[in-house]
This record gives structure tokens, sequence and C-alpha cells, in this order.
């Protein structure tokens, strides 16, 4: 819905915020001509357009996603990047758009924006009577606009917001009821240079529950998304959720609280790199009559040498061409890759009825570019050399002393032994010149 919504946003946006002058009927008139403008544009793109009716300041018509490699195309060089793959389940999607031109103070369009037919990736997949009639029920839900999101942007063509309306539905199949509820959903966002540069977005709860049986809930979404640069890769999004929750009955099988993370990316001379920080204060995993407490965890990734047009060339080959994943994968090894993890970790655990601290990980991985990718199909020991690694973990006594009691672990304690240091359990992984050691001592 996100990828979809931008999309359209991109549609308006670019024809609202032209000509943003005094006076009522030129200041509609102008609008509605770069509207015309945008939306025959639109149907070169992937789209058709069909239904269409103008009054004075009022329009209505429906978008059909047509040619997915097209809108794949077109989408990502407006800033919402996706893929020809993703652009393919939404084929057949016929979305109808509600436009009114200067509705109040604020809005020089508002536009309604809701699905009227299912994509056909959705449809052909229902060949079940049970799946037919959930897609019946799913049809009933699209007439009454049950998927609707509002949006305005302002008469400077400055800034919009939005909504996406409340749901509350309930979908029923022989003894089985499935309750749906969406609460407060909203967004802001800027616009500059034509474009949309930044946006928030809010989410009271999503829930889904069967009753006497399992529930689903995410509650507290709160995200931002900067564009910082010109690329669909230049951006920094923060995200943080109160809590996820899955319940079975009685028993809570998983519970995350205060999900945090912040993700920033970008591009310099055709290299992408890409920084994520996670950070949760408490999950708990519930499984028969065991439980998993995790306490503060941390994770920190950075990605760093990418090349972009080898990336993006990767994301479109033939998966079963082997010959095809193989260049695309040397094309994007060609400038050398970094991958680095500063902190992974977790302060304390409590399983099998023990609380314990946890664990200290960072990794450092760099990929030379004179690695071959078909040698390392044949014979990865050849191709040792291409890769230089660091890790450093450090585990509390307790939790290696229950680690050490797995049977699984045995063989791999047996082989490397930890060094004691300030009370913890400590492993150095190092490879090399082609040469694996652990803390010191060479493996191979």
């Amino acid at each position: 819905m996100k990828k979809l919504s931008l999309a359209v946003f991109t549609v308006i946006v670019i024809a609202a915020i032209y000509y943003m002058t005094s006076g009522s009927t030129q200041l509609v008139s102008q609008i509605k001509v770069e509207v015309d403008s945008e939306l025959a544009s639109l149907q070169t793109q992937g789209f058709s357009l069909k239904g269409r009716e103008v009054s004075e300041k009022k329009e209505h018509f429906v978008i059909s996603f047509d040619e997915p490699d097209k809108i794949a195309a077109y989408l990502t060089k407006k800033g919402s990047k996706m893929s020809p793959e993703d652009a393919k389940i939404l084929q057949g999607l016929e979305v109808g758009v509600d436009i009114n031109y200067l509705s109040d103070t604020y809005s020089g369009v508002s536009f309604d924006l809701y699905p009227l037919a299912l994509p056909e990736s959705l449809t052909s997949a229902a060949t079940t009577p049970e799946d037919k009639r959930m897609l019946q029920q799913l049809e009933k839900m699209l007439k009454k606009k049950t998927f609707l999101v509002h949006c305005d942007i302002n008469k400077l063509g400055t800034g919009f917001k939005g909504y996406m309306k409340d749901i509350d539905e309930t979908i029923t199949d022989d003894n089985i009821t499935m309750q749906i509820k969406l609460s407060k959903l909203t967004f802001t966002g800027d616009i500059k240079e034509d474009a949309i540069s930044s946006m928030k977005q809010t989410l009271k709860s999503l829930s889904m529950t069967v009753p006497d049986t399992l529930d689903l809930s995410l509650d507290g979404l709160n995200s931002t998304y900067t564009v910082t640069g010109d690329s669909a890769y230049d951006y920094t999004t923060e995200y943080s959720i109160e809590r996820i929750k899955m319940q079975q009955k009685d028993a809570i099988l998983l519970n995350i609280q205060d999900f945090e993370a912040l993700a920033d990316s970008g591009v310099k001379n055709t290299l992408l790199y890409s920084h994520l920080k996670t950070k949760t204060k408490r999950i708990e995993i519930s499984q028969k009559n065991e439980k998993i407490v995790l306490d503060t965890l941390h994770f920190d990734m950075k990605a760093d040498k990418l090349d972009v047009n080898a990336l993006e060339a990767l994301g479109k080959v033939d998966p079963d061409n082997e010959q095809e994943v193989n260049t695309a994968l040397q094309a994007l090894v060609s400038k050398g890759m970094q991958l680095e993890i500063p902190e992974f970790s977790i302060a304390n655990i409590e399983a099998i009825g023990n609380k314990m601290e946890g664990f200290q990980l960072d990794l450092f991985v760099e990929i030379d570019k004179s690695l071959n990718i078909a040698s390392l199909q044949q014979n990865p020991m050849l191709a040792l050399n291409a890769f230089t690694a660091n890790i450093n973990l450090s585990l509390s006594e307790a939790l290696f002393a229950v680690i050490a009691q797995q049977p699984q672990a045995v063989m791999a304690m047996m082989l490397f032994h930890p060094k004691d240091v300030n009370g913890k359990k400590v492993y150095k992984f190092e490879l090399k010149d082609g040469k694996f050691t652990v803390n010191g001592s060479p493996v191979m």
C-alpha cells in the first residue's frame, strides 16, 4: 500500500504544485492542465486510464496497472523504488481516484484513492471453494471503499497531509471468523523541487483476530522518511513500534516491545553504502511449556562499496539462468565489498528456567575485487584469499555453560577453546591471506 500510495502521490503532486497563484477559477484551470498532462504521461508508463469524469472542481477516473516492467521503471524513477517482480504482483489492479480542487482553506488539490479490482495474482490464486468465498468477501469490501486513502496538498504546493480510513471488518468462512481492524493511520509530508522530500506516518493499531484461536496485533507505529539525494537510494528513515504481539488462546507466542530502527543509505560515484541500526527493549518467545526472554537487543549493520548498476542488474536476471546470475554477481564484486556489524548484542537472556547475561558480537568482512565467482563455486577454498574477516564474540559464563550442554555444540566446543577475559568467554575469529585462526591458533 505504501508503494501504491506514493505512486499516486507522485502523479497528483507533480500536477498540483505548479502555478499556485491567486484566483480560484484560474488556479483550478491551470491545475487541470497539469493533471491532463501527467495523466497522458502516465498512460505511456504501463498504466491505462478509464471512466474519466470531469466537472468544474471535481474529477473521477480509474487507473489500471497493466505493464509491470514499465511501471517498475517509472515508479523507481519517481523515487518509489519497485522491482519488476513487485510490479507483476500488482498487474490487473484497478484503483479509483476522486479529485477535488480547492476543497477547503488548506487544500489546493484533495484526492481519495481506493482499490476497485484485485490484481490477477490474487484472483488467479483462488482455486478452492474456500478461496473463492474469501475472494467474494474481499470484493464486497472493495465496493464499500474499505481501503480508502485520503490526501490533501496545500495551495503553495509545499506539503501534504492525509489518512487511511479506519477499518473494522469481519470475514467469515464456514465456522471461522476473522476480524481485521486498523485505527488512526495518518501521514504528513513536505514537497521540494516538484517531488516528495519527506514523509511522517503514525498508526495507532492494526490487528487480525480469529476469536478463541489467534490474535495478531501491532500498536504504536511511528515512521519518518527523508530524501537526501537524487537517486532512489539516497534517504534516511526511522521507525518505532510500541508492541508486536502474536497470541494463541491464552498463550503469548511472541511479544516484542519497544522496537526502534534507524536506516540511511546513499550513492557516491555509483557505489552504494547502507546503514541499519536497531534496538529492541524486550522479546518474549513461547513454545509449549518453554519460554525465552531476550532483554535489550542491539543490532548495527553497515554495507559499503556496492555497485548500484550491478545491484540493479542482479535484480533483473532470471534466477534460473546460472550464467546470467554469475555474470551479475561478478560485476557486483568488481569494486570490492565491505560488510560490518559493529554490534550485535543481547544484554540478558532467560531460558530453560535460567536468567543470565547475554553476549556481544562484532564482525567485519571485506571482499576483494579479485574474487572470481566461478572459482568460488568450483572450489571455495581457492577463493579464500579474496576474503578478509574478523569476528569478536564475548559470552557470559552462564550462557556459555548452557550452550556447551547442547549436543549440536559439543564438537565446536572441543575444537575451539575460548579465552577467559574479565569473567567472559571470548573468541576472536580471523580470516586473512587464506588462513583461518581462532584466538590466534591456526585452524587451516
